[in-house]
């Protein structure tokens, strides 16, 4: 017997506002936008405690550093007054943890033999997939701001750790995508929306 009723979050997920926009608006439904002060010329600021939690690895972005890079890439969206900077603070701490384990990880095994001589994923691996997922909820909210209120048509940086995690498909490897462990959002033109793009 059904109970409980519907699950937070389930149904089709509603189309970015440059998507809608793009296509004309085809629900011919008003289209709702967040309307706060600030528009694009405000800019967020790492907070100082990011620096505190930093270790210097060669090669490694620093937490700043992610989150000024997150920082120039959601710009061209006009959306940054909406994020809260603790929310873009929280992605670039989880993402700086998650390039860390990764960091580690390379330097030790991802499976190894438990007692009853199983070959079995190690604990190191297990953690390092557990901040995976927390990279996508520190994320999520962050992008599903940028979604609903960005007129200029942007890709979304996480897309393919989402599609692994949440659909269980695995990474494609292509030209301009970064390999697992490396730290890189391209350049974001967030040119407006064209008729019939996607």
């Amino acid at each position: 017997m059904p109970s409980g009723g519907a699950r937070k979050g389930a149904g089709r997920k509603p189309k970015p506002l440059a998507e809608k926009l793009a296509a004309g608006n085809p629900g011919h439904r008003p289209l709702k936008k967040m309307e706060f002060s600030g528009g694009d010329t405000y800019r967020p600021t790492a907070p100082d405690y990011l620096k505190i939690m930093e270790r210097q690895i060669v090669g490694i972005p620093t937490p700043t550093e992610i989150f000024n890079q997150t920082v120039d890439y959601l710009a061209p969206s006009d959306c940054l007054h909406l994020i809260a900077t603790a929310l873009l603070a929280d992605y670039a701490l989880a993402k700086y943890y998650l390039i860390c384990a990764q960091f580690e990880l390379s330097k030790t095994a991802t499976v190894s033999y438990n007692d009853k001589k199983q070959l079995v994923i190690t604990d190191f691996a297990e953690a390092m997939l557990k901040m995976q997922k927390n990279v996508i909820a520190t994320w999520s909210p962050i992008w599903d701001i940028v979604a609903k209120n960005s007129e200029k048509l942007i890709s979304n940086p996480e897309k393919d750790l989402m599609a692994v995690i949440f659909a269980g498909r695995s990474r494609r490897k292509s030209k301009g995508v970064p390999p697992d462990g490396e730290y890189a959002f391209g350049e974001n033109s967030g040119n407006p929306a064209e008729p019939g793009e996607v």
